[in-house]
């Protein structure tokens, strides 16, 4: 067989793959109501085994820092795993004892405060809100529309439509069991996984380069290695961005004396998980909570919050998460909503991470098949010729150029300063002059004085 029938042969494959995956993705889609019910239940088999795995996948560095630092001078290697994978679970259990006996006390004494005080909170809030009616209203009997009893009863329904019935009850006690089940086989799975992790690296590479031969097995490796990049880069720096934000909360929330800032620290750092939305989804409920306390302090607590974003969107993420992901807001955005919809706030947390390594894998290919044909992989070099929009200029986003114009106004402002503390000091330094200047001559005046006197 020659080149050239080669070539052919790789073409026509070529195009019945692409068909293929075409046709199978328009079935998909057509029924995709259908197949969500099997991928549902495929999911939940799997389930244990996905979080085993990335258990053992976040445990790895710990097991390798006791591994080859700290258990390093050991000669006996059984041992050293062994040890190394007990002080792993060690670790992570103290870390966990740790984060519990820190927070839970703070929690309760928040949530016994808010629910004893309830009723007098209420009852400021209906006072606050008659008066503002009042005054938009320019209605003097309205001062008594809303009492804190009203707002109670609103309250309690709103409270009652989102609690759930029987049966919803026991669905979520069916939940919880699985869950514990779950976690407990999660357990022995990773623990399995990081007991055997050379062996069963060494098999996957084995069936890898029998399906794929060498090559084959070096691209995908350089895939896993992308993926890797993406989920551990950016889960290790969400987490640690996580915990600054929720620190540097509860500092400012005691500074400014915001009520039950424990509670509200914890809901702050926690929503800051989830990308764009996650803010939102925090901040919102805690300005609720603040606001039937003190109107005031909500005010002072969405300030703080404002601010608190800015600082982790300019200065905090950057540095802590890089260009882990390196997709646009708008992929943020699809990839939150679209598994979101699927797997709830799971989804949304794996979502960018997910989407990041499927577009990274799909440049590489993409690069990788350019450069075959020596073609530029540059994609401004794909841009029209007429085209409005000069490819290789730099665009802002919002939170980068608020943050931008706030540190111009400072500058400016201590600029100001600066020049004005000199000019004081001058007319310090002026004012001391012509008084030594005025006592040299009283003194001169009062010793010819006494000259004369002499005389």
């Amino acid at each position: 067989m020659n080149d050239t029938e080669n070539k052919t042969t790789k073409r026509a494959v070529t195009r019945i793959l692409i068909c293929a995956i075409i046709f199978a993705s328009v079935f998909v889609v057509v029924n995709i109501s259908n197949l969500s019910g099997v991928f549902s239940a495929i999911f939940s088999v799997l389930l244990p085994i996905l979080l085993g795995a990335a258990l053992a996948y976040f445990l790895n560095p710990i097991l390798k820092l006791y591994e080859f630092k700290i258990f390093k001078k050991m000669k006996n290697k059984k041992v050293v795993r062994g040890l190394s994978i007990l002080m792993t679970y060690v670790t992570l259990l103290l870390i966990l004892a740790a984060f519990a006996a820190i927070l839970i006390p703070s929690l309760i004494e928040s949530v016994s405060t808010l629910v004893s005080n309830l009723d007098g909170h209420l009852a400021t809030t209906a006072e606050l809100l008659n008066g503002i009616i009042v005054k938009f209203t320019d209605k003097p009997e309205h001062a008594t529309l809303l009492s804190g009893e009203t707002l109670k009863n609103a309250l309690m329904k709103a409270v009652n439509a989102i609690m759930p019935s029987n049966d919803e009850t026991v669905h979520i006690i069916t939940g919880i069991g699985t869950g514990l089940k779950n976690a407990f086989l999660a357990f022995f799975i990773s623990l399995y996984m990081l007991i055997s992790k050379e062996r069963l690296s060494a098999q996957f590479r084995k069936l890898s380069t029998a399906v794929l031969g060498a090559s084959g097995r070096k691209r995908l490796y350089r895939y896993i290695r992308i993926i890797h990049r993406n989920f551990g880069g950016y889960f290790s720096g969400v987490l640690v961005d996580a915990l600054i934000i929720m620190f540097v909360s509860f500092i400012c929330f005691l500074i400014f004396n915001i009520p039950y800032a424990p509670l509200i620290a914890v809901i702050i750092g926690t929503t800051n998980i989830i990308p764009i939305f996650g803010p939102f989804l925090g901040a919102i409920p805690s300005f609720i909570i603040i606001f039937i306390q003190d109107p005031t302090k909500a005010l002072i607590f969405a300030i703080l919050i404002l601010v608190i974003q800015q600082l982790d969107g300019n200065i905090i993420a950057p540095k802590v998460l890089g260009n882990s992901t390196n997709i646009s807001s708008l992929g943020v955005i699809i990839a939150i909503t679209v598994m979101g919809d699927y797997f709830g706030i799971i989804g949304m947390i794996i979502g960018v991470p997910i989407f990041a390594a499927g577009i990274a894998i799909g440049k590489e290919f993409i690069d990788h098949r350019l450069r075959t044909a020596d073609m530029p992989t540059d994609t401004a070099e794909y841009y029209a010729d007429d085209s409005l929009v000069d490819p290789h200029e730099h665009h802002e986003t919002f939170s980068q150029r608020l943050f931008r114009r706030t540190s111009e106004i400072f500058r400016k402002l201590l600029g100001i300063i600066k020049k004005i503390r000199p000019k004081k000091t001058e007319n310090k330094e002026i004012d001391q002059n012509n008084e030594t200047e005025e006592i040299e001559n009283i003194k001169e005046i009062e010793k010819a004085e006494e000259k004369e006197g002499n005389k």
